[in-house]
């Protein structure tokens, strides 16, 4: 199985991937005057997946048709216990540079494609 699958996709391996788990407080965290945090978290362990591809035209398009939904479920390597969760999640911005371009054949070219998965 892939590192990261999307929608049953599985996608290219990845040359940079990290895992991260967050908290979400409410708007009634805040710190008081003497600098001590009154903490309401609503939700623990949310997970963000930051993942970065090197990839040719062809393989581009495997990843960006897998992003293009407003909300998928993503399968992948969480490296905090081992396993291969699946989460509803979402893509945040998206960074595409252009490493290497052979101007006979653009299909030939090699992209560098960045983005953030969050979970909902």
């Amino acid at each position: 199985m892939a590192l990261i699958q999307i929608n049953g996709v599985n996608l290219p391996p990845p040359v940079e991937y990290s895992v991260e788990l967050y908290d979400i407080d409410s708007e009634n965290t805040k710190r008081t005057e003497t600098g001590v945090l009154q903490r309401d978290r609503v939700r623990a362990g949310v997970y963000k997946i930051q993942v970065k591809w090197l990839v040719k035209k062809s393989q581009l398009r495997i990843i960006t048709d897998a992003l293009k939904p407003a909300k998928f479920k993503v399968t992948f390597f969480d490296p905090t216990t081992l396993e291969m969760p699946t989460r509803e999640m979402y893509c945040g911005d998206r960074k595409a540079n252009l490493v290497k371009y052979n101007g006979s054949s653009s299909d030939d070219s090699w992209w560098e494609l960045s983005t953030s998965l969050i979970e909902y």
